[in-house]
């Protein structure tokens, strides 16, 4: 294996492929990048930990093919920190390659290509499209609900549906739930479909949604979405993304989700978030519990910390109903009104014991935040 290749197309596929690459695994090969050489004029660059892949294809001058896999975060600091400038790579033997950028010459250890697991192909799998900036909106709204916790599969992970129409994604961890829409418009057609996608996965998703925002000369991107052979593929121009689906069920969430609530609080969203952060800087350090007392024009917040102290502020709202007290823990408040854009935000709600919904008003996208109560 033999090519040249300009430093900067050279990084460029290594940082969207290098972090995929598993240090932990017991098999030193998931550690490694895979090089291939595809035709005269591409590299291809492959990473995968078993349950993520990432491939990206970059220009390069190929003067004799190959495959190799090399340790990835190595490759990436050592590219990183070259000279600017066209980079030679030769395959000095089965165990080594060569790399020179100007005066600078390293020798680095490298494993057969052939060793490298497969990747997932979507093979003749349908893509779908949709815009890149919608995606990365449904990902905003609802990934700081997804639990982390691995040993509840059916909760650690995005349910993200398609019917046509619109699509959704949903997320709970069991004390909160999050859920937002998007209608599908534009060119192409969205295809029905619901998948069950691992907080792992919905983390590179955005990563790639985040790499194509900062890209410049096209307007509105879109990204390609298929399923095939319990794997998600999101592909755009040179770089492919494919994750192994969770199968489990996720709960019916629109079950959690309250049909009707008897009060409504209409408030500015950016000095609610200000006084809870205020607040909570009182609020029991395991609980994290405020409470919200709700009168006529007037939301008080107050909490207390036998340890720390005690505060209360009162938030101007537009309020007309019943008196009403309820806890809630702060930091879940916190980050779902920090998902939101919108300058208001609507509180329904009902009793002491019932859920309480967020929602911001006057907003095109379909919102709805789902917290449980607290005693405090």
């Amino acid at each position: 294996m033999e090519l040249t290749i300009d430093k900067e197309q050279f990084l460029r596929g290594l940082a969207r492929t290098h972090g995929v690459a598993d240090r932990k695994s017991s098999m030193h090969i998931l550690s490694n990048v895979l090089l291939t050489a595809e035709g005269p004029d591409r590299l291809r660059l492959s990473a995968t930990d078993l349950y993520l892949g990432v491939t990206a294809v970059v220009p390069a001058n190929i003067k004799k093919g190959g495959t190799i896999a090399v340790a990835a975060r190595t490759l990436f600091d050592i590219v990183k920190n070259l000279p600017d400038g066209e980079v030679s790579w030769e395959l000095s033997d089965s165990h080594a390659v060569e790399l020179k950028c100007g005066k600078v010459r390293y020798r680095i250890p490298a494993m057969p290509g052939e060793d490298f697991p497969p990747l997932p192909n979507p093979g003749d799998a349908d893509f779908a499209h949709l815009d890149a900036a919608r995606l990365a909106e449904l990902i905003a709204l609802t990934q700081y609900s997804m639990s982390h916790d691995d040993t509840r599969p059916h909760l650690a992970g995005t349910l993200f549906e398609g019917d046509g129409k619109v699509v959704r994604m949903v997320t709970t961890d069991g004390h909160r739930l999050s859920k937002a829409e998007q209608k599908v418009g534009g060119k192409g057609s969205m295809m029905n479909f619901s998948m069950l996608v691992p907080h792992k996965g919905i983390s590179e998703l955005k990563r790639l949604l985040d790499d194509i925002k900062a890209g410049k000369g096209k307007d509105a991107p879109t990204i390609g979405i298929a399923t095939s052979g319990g794997n998600a593929f999101f592909q755009r121009d040179d770089l492919c993304l494919s994750v192994k689906l969770a199968d489990e069920n996720f709960p019916p969430y629109n079950k959690v989700i309250p049909s009707k609530q008897s009060r409504t609080v209409i408030a500015a969203r950016g000095p609610l978030v200000e006084a809870l952060r205020r607040i909570s800087l009182v609020a029991n350090d395991k609980s994290g519990g405020v409470q919200l007392m709700i009168t006529p024009g007037v939301l008080r917040l107050q909490s207390q910390n036998p340890e720390v102290g005690e505060g209360s502020e009162e938030v101007d709202v537009d309020y007309a109903g019943d008196e009403l007290k309820i806890g809630f823990n702060a930091r879940y408040l916190l980050d779902a009104l920090s998902a939101m854009t919108h300058d208001e935000v609507a509180i329904e709600l009902s009793g002491e014991r019932d859920p309480g919904v967020l929602k911001p008003v006057g907003d095109n996208s379909e919102f709805i935040g789902v917290i449980m109560p607290m005693r405090i």
